[in-house]
């Protein structure tokens, strides 16, 4: 008996088995500097948004857009359903952290250690008709932090 399946899943099949998901969940997610200072500047927050673009291609997140002020960081995620939003943000808290003071050690004089991130977080779901409002909306709130970074 020839079974056909759709496209997607034979690629999948051929590689080796892979769920395949048609749907993706949405989270608007923003964290801070430790003790909220404002120590990012115009470089900082482009190494940061270097950082999270290579780990989110690295793993497999789908990061839909990433934002940052001197003291916080926005991000939008389209998470698969088996991906768990706490290890995700675990995950990229802990390498941009590290790698922002090994290319910045600047950054541990002015936060009096090597921590870069509060352990807070927070996370909100987004609709998927309502993603690329809250894309916009990140985008309204740091248009004067990226007219900064250029004059820098």
């Amino acid at each position: 008996m020839n079974q056909h399946l759709a496209p997607e899943i034979d690629a999948a099949l051929e590689r080796g088995w892979e769920p395949v998901y048609r749907s993706r969940l949405h989270y608007a997610i923003t964290w801070s500097t430790r003790g909220r200072r404002p120590v990012l500047r115009a470089k900082h927050v482009r190494s940061l948004q270097q950082l999270i673009e290579s780990a989110c291609e690295e793993r497999s997140f789908e990061l839909v857009d990433v934002t940052a002020a001197a003291d916080h960081v926005h991000l939008l995620l389209a998470l698969r359903p088996s991906q768990s939003v706490a290890s995700v943000v675990r995950e990229l808290k802990g390498r941009t952290g590290m790698a922002l003071i090994a290319e910045h050690p600047e950054l541990r004089v002015w936060l009096r250690g090597n921590l870069v991130w509060d352990e807070r977080y927070a996370v909100e779901t987004v609709s998927a008709a309502r993603v690329e409002h809250v894309r916009t909306r990140l985008r309204a709130l740091h248009a004067h932090d990226e007219d900064l970074a250029a004059a820098s």
